[in-house]
């Protein structure tokens, strides 16, 4: 379960003022649930997810952890290109507490990279490395898997794999996917909230969510 209390992120702006990205928010993400956060570009849904993963901190408030949380999906600094797919994977694995071998067999056979396992990244397609990084994350046994607009990493076929493989494990992981594309995420969850000018408001049914969000975005398009 991820659960928000009074979560607020704030950063001074070029004259020192505090600029805040959001503020007061209260929210519950369980176990059980693929939910959607949705928020029109520039309304904080990067920041919302860094600070839930612990790549960045809040300004004010808590966030409670009670599982494994993934960082997001397309977040390259967890990754070494000086590294084979295989040293990564090491490194990760150790990192994260989880079985190597485990983890190597599952990234292996998910992204289909064969013998470019051995291969340092930076010698890897850019759709290369697109699927290592997905299968390398998926491979590590997180419970929630954050998602950063969309899975838009390796090519079409991968992508349409990678968003079966998350509709098919709803008993194993929570996907948290925050996005301005409510098409994309109504693929995968059933319940959203709505990210806009601070705010986070919660609706139990998508198509609310959707409809809200889709008359709040018409100002941002």
């Amino acid at each position: 379960m991820i659960r928000l209390e009074n979560a607020g992120k704030a950063y001074r702006d070029r004259r020192g003022q505090i600029q805040w990205v959001f503020r007061n928010l209260h929210a519950v993400f369980t176990d059980s649930e693929h939910h959607a956060v949705l928020a029109p570009r520039g309304q904080g849904k990067t920041t919302l997810l860094n600070t839930i993963c612990g790549n960045d901190t809040l300004s004010e408030g808590k966030i409670h952890r009670s599982a494994r949380i993934s960082y997001p999906a397309d977040f390259r600094s967890a990754l070494s290109q000086k590294l084979t797919g295989r040293q990564n994977i090491r490194f990760l694995s150790d990192v994260y507490g989880v079985s190597f071998a485990q983890a190597l067999d599952f990234c292996a056979a998910f992204s289909e990279l064969g013998r470019q396992m051995d291969l340092p990244m930076k010698s890897y397609s850019n759709q290369t490395r697109g699927r290592f990084m997905v299968s390398a994350l998926l491979s590590l046994g997180f419970k929630h898997v954050l998602i950063d607009d969309m899975i838009n990493l390796g090519d079409m076929k991968f992508r349409k794999k990678c968003l079966q493989y998350l509709q098919d494990s709803r008993d194993r992981l929570a996907v948290l996917i925050a996005t301005s594309d409510p098409d994309y995420a109504a693929r995968l969850c059933t319940s959203a909230s709505v990210l806009h000018e601070g705010k986070l408001t919660h609706f139990e049914n998508f198509e609310d969510a959707r409809a809200a969000f889709n008359e709040i975005n018409k100002i941002y398009v």
